[in-house]
């Protein structure tokens, strides 16, 4: 199987989704938006432990990278998701206008 972000943002929208809001705002977001924080900190975390900044525990770095920034990926799709943002559609037009602006 493979994840794209429509789908995921799809599934995210009705994990996340149904929860109260508060001022027009879904109150999951910041929960979310604290999961992210926590998130990125475990890879910065598993970084600094990979490049020597911090003690070696013996991880094996390549694949705790990898499942760190999958949460990373998990919980900033469900953060779009619940504010019903197609993030396909802005990564594209994003870059699109990067690649000009950067002459890529």
């Amino acid at each position: 199987m493979e994840v794209t972000i429509n789908n995921l943002e799809s599934y995210l929208a009705k994990t996340y989704g149904g929860f109260a809001e508060k001022n027009g705002i879904p109150l999951a977001e910041n929960n979310l938006f604290m999961k992210l924080v926590e998130e990125m900190g475990e890879v910065a975390e598993v970084i600094n432990r990979k490049t020597g900044r911090k003690a070696d525990d013996g991880t094996d770095f390549q694949a705790e990278l990898g499942k760190e920034l999958a949460d990373v990926i998990h919980y900033t799709v469900a953060i779009a998701a619940v504010n019903g943002l197609d993030l396909n559609k802005i990564i594209l037009e994003k870059d699109r206008k990067a690649a000009v602006k950067y002459s890529h």
